[in-house]
């Protein structure tokens, strides 16, 4: 079995057992997570460890081998990753294959880099003639929490743009943006409305009554831009 039927499969596998997707875990199976110290060798590690994995599948079908001994202490810790590719500015494919930190956060880096460029069901698999033009991004999540609010006017008050990760679960589906999602929707009612279009609700879907379920979470997030693009 080829690298990328492993990782179609492993997808599949997450799809069935409802890890994909915003909310759907057993929160009393959760680990007790917060965000981890990054160095900036530590990201710049996991940003070339993920550009090694991203060229060696798009262009041999074949994931790569890491030296154990070279991997930083601090990026072996559980954690879950949310890999983006952007192309030319725009966005190119992203996948977080599960909020419940599963595996050390470097090989999650690698698998998630792999879907992002394979398994959007938005985008067709990354070319190699792509590669060049593609910049990646990692955001490290921290264990999201559920948000108690009163009625929607409440809920705005408690959102912090810029800095709450955001998870919506409503009868419809659910949906999550980042928080650098804030930068495209800085108004919390934009965001929101946003968040239940992005499941194929109505734009005031968090108005709803019974009201949806609300999460957060915060991430450290950097790119290959923000430390040099050393490729």
């Amino acid at each position: 079995m080829s690298y990328l039927e492993t990782m179609k499969g492993w997808i599949m596998l997450m799809l069935f057992v409802g890890l994909i997707g915003a909310g759907l875990w057993n929160e009393s199976k959760l680990p007790q997570a917060r965000l981890p110290e990054l160095s900036d060798t530590d990201k710049r590690f996991l940003l070339s460890l993920a550009r090694r994995q991203l060229e060696s599948v798009i262009t041999t079908g074949r994931g790569i081998t890491v030296d154990r001994g070279s991997i930083p202490e601090n990026v072996q810790v559980p954690a879950a990753c949310f890999v983006t590719l952007n192309e030319n500015g725009m966005l190119r494919g992203c996948i977080l294959d599960s909020f419940t930190p599963h595996e050390p956060m470097y090989k999650n880096v690698m698998r998630n880099v792999v879907l992002a460029a394979t398994s959007d069901p938005r985008f067709p698999p990354v070319r190699p003639a792509e590669l060049p033009k593609i910049e990646i991004e990692i955001s490290v999540l921290d264990r999201p929490k559920p948000l108690s609010f009163s009625g929607p006017d409440d809920l705005l008050r408690k959102l912090h743009p810029g800095v709450d990760g955001v998870i919506l679960k409503t009868r419809t589906g659910s949906s999550t943006y980042l928080p650098q999602v804030w930068e495209t929707f800085p108004d919390p009612v934009d965001f929101l409305s946003s968040l239940c279009e992005k499941q194929g609700a109505d734009p005031n879907c968090w108005r709803s009554d019974p009201p949806p379920t609300v999460e957060i979470y915060h991430v450290i997030h950097f790119s290959e831009s923000d430390l040099g693009d050393e490729r």
